[in-house]
């Protein structure tokens, strides 16, 4: 994806230079502006615009929102230089980990700036509409079906939400971590551990997953529950319930945008669902 000489105008009133494409992810490019390193995003303008009001709405919990333009679907953000992301910490001390994670869980959703257009969270029951695919247990898929009613129906003092909050997205930033690439959401604010929990790569970093035993991943997803719990305060049974549907709708995401099932995911779940 190149960027419009409209885009690339607006990037110079900007001070934006030394762009350099970032691998495997189109429309993102590295770049300066003078001595800061910050980092460009073009790509749909209703990404753009949740990502640009998350961040916003997270404050210093996240990077900064450097510049936007909103009719140009443009975004320029910090950039965090020598900062890794927190797997290597996951590596070496999974309960460390977990537990920054959910210190920046706590961090992201306090003292937010008020947001009044990101989606409602809801709207990720999308992926239930699809019609069923045999390569998931129709069983697993209508569990999720009925948890995920369960969770969204009561009424909960909503938040805004990165919703996509995994360990490649946490980084150090000085001595503290910090949030980037919010999907951006509006609700239960227990669903955020979700990604955490319930994503492919942290599960499994390489490899066909199909057919695996989860009880292994199935216990370590119900520890790092009891972690964020008792980090953040939020209900211990309602967080692992989101993991639950969250590893459902991973497998069904992957189905729709890769036409394929992961297996760490859909292992984990019916670990869970066996419970």
């Amino acid at each position: 994806m190149d960027l419009t000489a409209e885009q690339c105008a607006r990037l110079d009133t900007w001070g934006i230079d030394c762009l350099d494409p970032v691998d495997h992810q189109p429309g993102v490019w590295w770049a300066h502006q003078g001595d800061r390193f910050v980092v460009v995003k073009s790509g749909e303008p209703v990404d753009r615009a949740r990502e640009a009001a998350a961040l916003r709405a997270f404050g210093p919990a996240a990077a900064d929102v450097v510049a936007y333009d909103e009719a140009l679907a443009l975004l320029v953000v910090e950039r965090m230089i020598l900062g890794d992301d927190i797997r290597p910490l996951a590596r070496a001390d999974d309960d460390a980990a977990t537990r920054e994670i959910g210190l920046l869980i706590g961090r992201l959703h306090t003292d937010q700036h008020v947001v009044e257009d990101l989606p409602a969270l809801a709207r990720i029951g999308d992926a239930f509409v699809e019609p069923a695919d045999v390569r998931l247990p129709a069983d697993v898929v209508r569990a999720a079906r009925s948890v995920f009613d369960d969770l969204i129906a009561p009424e909960v003092e909503a938040v805004v939400l990165h919703g996509d909050l995994h360990h490649m997205n946490v980084l150090r930033h000085g001595e503290q971590w910090r949030a980037i690439d919010p999907h951006g959401w509006i609700g239960d604010p227990t669903f955020e551990a979700a990604a955490m929990l319930a994503n492919p790569r942290d599960m499994l970093e390489s490899g066909d997953a199909r057919g695996m035993d989860g009880s292994d991943l199935a216990a370590r997803v119900r520890r790092r529950t009891r972690i964020v719990a008792e980090i953040t305060g939020y209900d211990v049974q309602r967080i692992e319930a989101w993991a639950f549907v969250g590893c459902v709708i991973a497998e069904l995401w992957m189905i729709e945008s890769h036409d394929l099932i992961h297996g760490a995911p859909l292992a984990v779940a019916q670990e869970l669902l066996a419970r």
